[in-house]
């Protein structure tokens, strides 16, 4: 349905992504009962699940012709992308597929003759020009797009626009160049040899061979080279506008317009975004279901095409050498939904709160896809200022999570990272994926924070400042007692509870309490502790060191190294200092409490609030269980779904708290060597949850 933490950075899309789920499931149970169409909708939900939930749009005798057309085309792009197949062997196949499927009620046999034939030809001939492309991807999917016409008007559920054989071809080939795009690390990996698409007209501009754009010395060709095959797409949509506004039934109208939405928001999110070469690139699944919810009209198409070159938009680097072009296209097409659509009353697929401000847009997309949006459930007034302190805290980690960099390398770094924050041209490549994203493009951080006023940078600065310089500290250092782990986790986590205090209250939104300090970096210390429990197995495997924040005052009494505690043989002894390690994180949760209690604003509440939660949640599936030393363990995301919906008041936190310390207190083994000290935590937790919440209503 989505991972646990995209659910949790947006809320708003979980009754959506149910919603998906429950339609999936209906999907599944409505495969009729004849055996021929029983076996075609099976291995549907098989190949493509989004079809085979996109086609339920469709009435039955429409939605079974789809469904084996489709089948059909599968099959025979099945044994084109099969690199394995020798091309003696496969053209013929290729050439002589629509004998095989001859029904003349259907008119089938044209379309898939001519796309085998087209198939056959580009197996023993490369893709030069963008004419070769072009005709590529009419013979993959432009011929789809018009055979999915001729079944419409032979239902007669649609009929003829004089243009409907270019529109319909249009169509396809912005869903095939989409996919082509999106894939290419996919086909380039191909086994036993690549599969090449992108046409050498424009790769060749840029590389010698269109796999060189794998190599990270590469990635500046290669992300010119993506934009460009972008902008290439983009010329197909004023075509695919047309297209599903020529169409009349509803069904249809959904079936086709859900599948060309997807495809503008993948393409939004491919624009300028290396990590196209790197690893999968796709639309999170919560957004995709907001797709499916709202597109019933063409409004909404015009809404959502709208909304996604806006977003294009915004990633548009003015150097880079299609940039005009590019921006011509999609101001071609935001004038177009301007024109022809109802754009004020829309809902923004990309943002619901309006368009995504500057620090967001400055930054490139797998940035804002995986970090940036955890931070949007902040108070909207504070989305920039908590954002920046975010992101620059991430870059601190991500310097001092990188074990590749030599201490004498990073040590430095991390003391001085306070000042570089002020340096708009600064920036140190470390970090994978996403983050190192983040730290090669830093010097976009620096130039949002130095936007921000002068109270939220002072803040933001003597946070980094004192962090910077505790996690050089514990480079260097062992974290020898349990006063180093508090230490530690405060460097950590409890100087991001105290940064984010001090924003809440330089925004007038929070007030100081008297101990606000401690009770802040307790709530910090409660989340790292947490975390450091729950990864144990994923920080003693780092490659190519381990990452130790164990205490040893803690894990000396059971084993000689903290890595023994994998051992099955050590089970006993393992379990015994996880529990431990659990007592020891609970002393923070009165403190936890008394911060949220004390918070006014509901947005700052709530977002402060789940995390807590999820902790307390976590920890109670932690304690007792050996698996933390043998794989991921982690909350089920139904339970993560209550904690989201059911967050909204002290009350719920004071119940959440309440139950999970019941279910931990059950898991107690009283010959545990720290049973006791463990009741006597939850039983102070319970006492305090009882006395404020009010439990019983709950």
């Amino acid at each position: 349905m989505g991972s646990l933490s995209t659910i949790l950075r947006h809320p708003d899309e979980l009754y959506l992504l149910l919603k998906l789920k429950l339609a999936i499931t209906k999907a599944h149970k409505q495969i009729p009962l004849e055996p021929h169409l029983a076996f075609c909708y099976s291995m549907l939900h098989k190949v493509s699940k989004s079809f085979s939930l996109v086609i339920q749009q469709l009435g039955t005798e429409l939605r079974n012709a789809v469904c084996v057309f489709y089948l059909i085309l599968r099959a025979l792009d099945t044994v084109e992308d099969d690199t394995s197949i020798p091309v003696e062997i496969k053209v013929p196949i290729l050439m002589a597929f629509h004998r095989h499927i001859y029904d003349g009620d259907w008119h089938f046999s044209y379309i898939t003759k001519r796309m085998g034939a087209g198939m056959a030809e580009f197996i023993c001939k490369e893709v030069e020009t963008i004419d070769d492309y072009d005709e590529y991807c009419h013979y993959a999917a432009g011929l789809v797009g018009l055979g999915l016409s001729k079944i419409f008007i032979a239902s007669e559920l649609e009929i003829l626009t004089p243009d409907w054989k270019q529109i319909s071809n249009s169509t396809g080939l912005f869903l095939q160049k989409t996919n082509i795009i999106k894939d290419y690390l996919d086909d380039i990996n191909e086994i036993p040899k690549p599969r090449m698409f992108w046409p050498r007209e424009i790769w060749g501009k840029h590389v010698d061979k269109l796999e060189d754009f794998k190599n990270e010395e590469k990635s500046t060709e290669a992300v010119q080279c993506l934009n460009e095959m972008v902008t290439n797409a983009l010329i197909h949509v004023e075509d695919c506008l047309k297209y599903l506004a020529s169409l009349r039934d509803p069904t249809i109208f959904q079936f086709c317009a859900i599948p060309q939405i997807v495809a503008i928001g993948t393409l939004s999110l491919c624009y300028n975004n290396v990590q196209v070469f790197r690893s999968v690139v796709s639309l999170r699944r919560g957004l995709i279901a907001k797709v499916f919810d709202r597109t019933k009209t063409m409004d909404d198409v015009y809404g959502a095409f709208y909304d996604f070159s806006c977003m294009l938009q915004t990633k548009v680097d003015k150097n880079d050498p299609n940039a005009s072009k590019t921006l011509n296209r999609l101001e071609a097409v935001q004038k177009l939904c301007r024109d022809t659509g109802v754009l004020h009353n829309k809902k923004s697929y990309v943002n619901d709160k309006g368009q995504p401000n500057n620090v967001f847009s400055k930054l490139s997309n797998p940035c804002k896809r995986v970090i940036i949006q955890d931070v949007q459930s902040k108070s909207e007034i504070l989305n920039d200022e908590v954002c920046v302190f975010y992101l620059i805290l991430r870059a601190l980690d991500t310097v001092e999570d990188d074990t590749s960099i030599p201490m004498e390398i990073k040590v430095p770094i991390l003391i001085a990272f306070h000042r570089h924050i002020y340096d708009g041209e600064w920036h140190f490549s470390c970090g994978t994926k996403e983050y190192k994203v983040l730290m090669d493009q830093f010097h976009h951080v620096s130039a949002a924070f130095l936007e921000l006023e002068k109270g939220y940078q002072e803040a933001i600065e003597d946070i980094t400042k004192r962090m910077g310089a505790g996690m050089a500290k514990f480079i260097c250092k062992e974290v020898e007692t349990i006063d180093d782990y508090d230490e530690y986790c405060h460097y950590a986590a409890g100087l991001v509870g105290l940064g984010l205090s001090k924003i809440f209250i330089a925004s007038e939104l929070e007030i100081l309490t008297p101990d606000w300090k401690q009770i802040s970096n307790s709530t910090g210390l409660f989340l790292q502790k947490t975390n450091i429990i729950k990864d144990y197995l994923e920080d003693i495997n780092e490659i190519p060191k381990s990452r130790m924040f164990w205490p040893r005052e803690i894990w000396g009494k059971y084993v000689d190294k903290l890595e023994d505690l994998k051992n099955e043989e050590k089970s006993t002894q393992a379990v015994q200092c996880l529990n431990e390690m659990v007592t020891n994180a609970l002393t923070h949760v009165e403190d936890c409490l008394k911060s949220l209690a004390s918070l006014r604003d509901p947005a700052i509440f709530q977002s402060c609030a789940i995390p807590q939660i999820v902790a307390i949640g976590t920890l109670t599936l932690c304690y007792n269980n050996v698996q933390v030393f043998r794989g991921v363990v982690r909350l089920r995301r139904g339970l993560i779904a209550k904690i989201i919906d059911r967050t909204k008041t002290m009350d719920d936190v004071y119940g959440a708290f309440y139950d999970f310390s019941c279910m931990l207190q059950t898991k107690v083994d009283k010959k545990d060597p720290n049973a006791m000290k463990t009741l006597n935590r939850l039983e102070t937790i319970k006492k305090v949850c009882k006395e404020n919440g009010i439990l019983h209503k709950r």
